[in-house]
């Protein structure tokens, strides 16, 4: 079997990385045994979808909290990037 050195702080990051796995994997495991252990609930019949048909009222500034992020050059002319479809 060949031996592979590594430096100490790589080993030590491996170490606390597979511990953060083992504590992930019991608590998955005691999640599934409580699961297992519940009583099986029965499922409750889903709301109807609203109707797609309706028109949306949108209105100005309703996207503050959405948008947080424009590039810099979000205005910038595209030409040189839509230069072989414009050539058709």
């Amino acid at each position: 079997m060949k031996t592979i050195t590594i430096p100490n702080r790589e080993y030590l990051q491996m170490q606390q990385t597979v511990e953060h796995l083992q504590q992930q994997l019991k608590l998955l495991q005691d999640q599934l045994k409580w699961y297992l252990a519940s009583p099986q609930i029965e499922p409750q019949p889903m709301a109807p979808l609203a109707n797609f048909n309706q028109p949306v009222s949108i209105k100005r500034g309703s996207a503050k909290a959405i948008i947080t992020y424009l590039a810099e050059d979000f205005t910038a002319p595209l030409l040189s990037d839509f230069q072989d479809y414009m050539s058709l």
